[in-house]
């Protein structure tokens, strides 16, 4: 996540912490899978990391 603003920022997480779960981003191509926590586009490739 990135706040552009000059606010806080909040988000709602809700799940269940299965490793098997995959969480999705209906409104931009981006995926995680929560066994490991990458961040990847819906076809599966990497997002370049930031930092």
């Amino acid at each position: 996540m990135i706040n552009r603003s000059s606010v806080t920022a909040r988000y709602l997480e809700v799940g269940s912490h299965n490793p098997d779960d995959v969480i999705t981003c209906s409104d931009i191509d981006m995926m995680s899978p929560s066994s490991d926590g990458r961040f990847l586009h819906k076809d599966g490739r990497a997002y370049p990391r930031q930092g």
